[in-house]
């Protein structure tokens, strides 16, 4: 299954998601005990995200281009044989017409011999070598004689020669004519795929700027959130700051890296630890601050807490990180396809769903996007302007600020990896 299309890398954020985490930038907590880090101001996540868009939309025309590109080639090449197979055969009944004549020419000197031994007295004989050639009388008994009807036959010959010469002389012409469009045709089609290549070398960067960006943004929120629990004048109130810098420190993690997931897990550390022991003057006790060895939970959906097999079939999928993208592929650790990553995670979690996307979407359970689950699937349709369900990815969960994280094969040249949820032809959710 062809995902979606070759090459090209999907919105890498949707509008609405950024603007819930730009909604989350804010500078660091007074009170802090740790260096913060300062997140980017909001201006330049939504600039960056910006060209990310204008960039994919390039591609998409571009890639659209090269489609008619090489539908254009296609119907050349098909010009180009037809040509070349009529030009055979009319260079073949010109071969064949040519010797017929040239038979027919033999014949007529041995009919004028034939004539001269056999069939004609001496005068008129010598009255017909004798007579100037442009004589009608000479030309006339000559044709009587000797040659009967072969003079029609021959301008019939020769008028069909001339006929066949200008076919020929067509399709010659026509065969150039599809030769060069379809070089033409070729000659553009590199040049788009170069100019295709280069723009997504450029969105690569860009969406890595857009990463890194989201990263500091993320870990910026743990830090804030671990102040927030250090400072918090109730349990309740460091337990939600705690689980906030645990939803954020595995946003920084998933889309930042090992450094920045580190930062904002330490964070994260931190401010469990002030909602489990409680700090002074703030949280008041360790029995008032609640249950010791209380954690920040993990992140969940706005459905609640995920079920055994949407845990399972998210490990799995994780559990495949880097694998390559691979069209038609369902291998682990050789290469997936979307639907085929998502078959086989469910199917570790002892769930069996059908192998496209397009039948997983139809005969799957459909959930609201409020209520996702990690391990529920999303589903985009129309990405490829083909009119079906040619995408899915699964969810993991609930980041800082409301960031939502998906796990996905997206699309050939790139791995299995993490990705904020985007929303650009996204239809809907199902749950196996």
């Amino acid at each position: 299954m062809n995902c979606r299309v070759t090459g090209r890398a999907g919105p890498w954020l949707a509008s609405a998601a950024v603007a819930i985490v730009l909604a989350g930038v804010t500078p660091g907590l007074a009170g802090a005990t740790t260096t913060t880090t300062t997140a980017p101001a909001s201006s330049s996540i939504t600039a960056t995200q910006a060209q990310v868009s204008e960039l994919e939309a390039t591609i998409a025309h571009q890639q659209q281009e090269t489609a008619a590109l090489s539908q254009q080639y296609d119907a050349a090449e098909q010009k180009l044989s037809d040509a070349k197979t009529a030009l055979a055969a009319t260079g073949a009944t010109l071969t064949a017409d040519r010797a017929t004549l040239a038979k027919d020419r033999d014949a007529l000197g041995q009919d004028a011999v034939k004539a001269y031994v056999y069939a004609t007295g001496a005068t008129d004989v010598t009255a017909l070598f004798a007579t100037g050639a442009q004589s009608s009388d000479a030309r006339s008994e000559y044709q009587n004689t000797v040659v009967g009807n072969l003079a029609q036959a021959t301008q019939t010959l020769q008028a069909e020669q001339t006929k066949l010469a200008a076919a020929e002389t067509a399709q010659q012409a026509e065969e150039q004519q599809a030769s060069a469009a379809a070089s033409q045709a070729q000659a553009l089609e590199a040049q788009n795929a170069t100019a295709t290549s280069a723009a997504e070398a450029t969105l690569q960067q860009v969406q890595g700027t857009l990463a890194q960006q989201v990263a500091a943004a993320a870990v910026a929120q743990a830090q804030q959130e671990a102040a927030a629990a250090a400072a918090a004048k109730s349990a309740a109130a460091a337990q939600q700051a705690a689980a906030a810098a645990q939803q954020a420190a595995g946003v920084a993690g998933a889309v930042g890296g090992t450094s920045a997931g580190a930062t904002a897990t330490a964070a994260a550390n931190q401010a469990a630890s002030s909602a489990s022991t409680g700090t002074s003057g703030n949280a008041g006790t360790s029995g008032s601050a609640g249950t010791s060895g209380t954690t920040a939970t993990a992140p969940v959906g706005a459905g609640g807490t995920a079920s055994s097999g949407g845990n399972a079939a998210v490990q799995a999928a994780e559990s495949q990180l880097g694998v390559p993208y691979a069209w038609g592929g369902e291998t682990p650790g050789a290469g997936f396809d979307c639907s085929g990553l998502t078959q086989w995670a469910w199917g570790q979690a002892g769930v069996s769903i059908p192998r496209t996307a397009a039948d997983q979407w139809a005969s799957l359970t459909h959930v609201s996007l409020s209520a996702l689950e990690p391990g529920d699937l999303l589903f985009y349709f129309n990405l490829d302007g083909d009119n079906i369900v040619d995408h899915v990815v699964m969810y993991v969960g609930s980041g800082a600020y409301g960031t939502q994280t998906i796990i996905q094969a997206p699309y050939t040249g790139a791995t299995v990896s993490y990705s904020p949820l985007f929303t650009e032809g996204l239809i809907g959710a199902a749950r196996p």
